[in-house]
């Protein structure tokens, strides 16, 4: 919540708010859903601790919170009248002051901390991401993006665990950073593809435009450009960079797979990518057979029957998930 906010509804739980004030708070949270959301859960905090704060404060009763804190005795006064030094009364004001000091902290941490955070998980599909500089992400299958709800001014930090792509808007005064867990990729300004699943042995980063710092947590590093990628083996912490000679690397989100004149032993792993299945081939001399084709969104299967009439080849499903390819191939061409 902006603190603005945060006033205005201190002051109408306070009852001290004005008209004016209350009409623009009621304003605000019928802007978006999650204003009122976090109006609410200010509401149940401050229910919650309302009689620290509520009415005039209690010195006293501060004194004895701090006093406990820090294993103290509370002081014992005789029956008769006492007259209390200035400094004993000052101190006790500044315990009231520290434990409403503390208080507002933490409702501060509570409601900053739980809404700047924003977590977004794909699960079985695939979806789109704007950010909160207009940048976009496309969340492959089994992704999860955490980012602020609000980037710093310093950088735009994001966490990623699966795989996306990225179209980041420039900002030269404000880099924006990817961590990937071993990785950390940061650019001020392009669109790239990162695979970072947990579970997989390295991670993957391919550049479509612009131009990409690829750096491990152990310092090696590496700047990515189009027409490149690099894998980060996450035992070795070790960055290859690698030609890339297609867009397939992202065609999971474009829709779009391109091939001209390439191998088998190319065109199946970019398949298996997309569609996440295994092919496999009955003779290891078919992988050099190569292959010229567009598919746009295109069924397997119709990949499949392509693959068939081009390269003279027969697929069979023996199990689940699981392709084979067999026949003569390009060897009698």
């Amino acid at each position: 919540m902006d603190t603005y906010y945060w006033d205005l509804a201190a002051r109408e739980f306070a009852n001290t708010a004005t008209l004016a004030e209350q009409q623009e708070l009621r304003q605000w949270r019928a802007a978006q859903p999650a204003h009122e959301t976090q109006y609410q859960q200010q509401k149940q905090l401050w229910e919650k601790t309302a009689s620290p704060i509520a009415g005039a404060i209690d010195v006293d009763a501060a004194w004895q919170q701090v006093s406990a804190k820090i294993q103290l005795q509370p002081e014992i006064e005789p029956a008769a009248p006492k007259v209390i030094p200035l400094y004993s009364y000052a101190m006790r004001i500044a315990a009231s002051v520290l434990v409403l000091i503390g208080l507002g902290w933490f409702m501060y941490g509570y409601f900053f901390s739980s809404a700047a955070m924003q977590v977004v998980r794909s699960g079985k599909k695939r979806m789109e991401i704007v950010l909160p500089d207009s940048s976009r992400v496309w969340l492959n299958e089994g992704s999860t993006l955490t980012y602020a709800s609000k980037f710093d001014k310093s950088e735009r930090s994001v966490k990623l665990e699966g795989e996306a792509f990225f179209q980041v808007r420039r900002n030269p005064q404000q880099p924006f950073v990817v961590e990937t867990g071993p990785a950390t990729t940061k650019v001020l300004g392009t669109s790239f593809n990162l695979r970072a699943y947990p579970t997989d042995g390295a991670v993957e980063l391919t550049v479509a435009t612009g131009k990409v710092a690829f750096t491990s947590k152990q310092g090696t590093a590496a700047i990515v450009t189009p027409g490149y990628g690099a894998v980060l083996e996450k035992q070795t912490n070790r960055i290859t960079k690698r030609r890339v000679a297609d867009e397939n690397a992202w065609a999971w989100q474009s829709g779009q797979l391109r091939f001209a004149g390439q191998p088998l032993s190319e065109v199946l792993p970019a398949l298996e990518h997309y569609y996440g299945v295994t092919i496999r081939l009955s003779d290891t001399a078919l992988a050099t057979c190569r292959f010229t084709g567009t598919f746009n969104r295109a069924p397997l299967k119709e990949v499949l029957q392509v693959l068939e009439a081009t390269l003279q080849l027969r697929y069979t499903k023996p199990v689940a998930q699981v392709y084979q390819l067999r026949g003569p191939g390009c060897q009698n061409r």
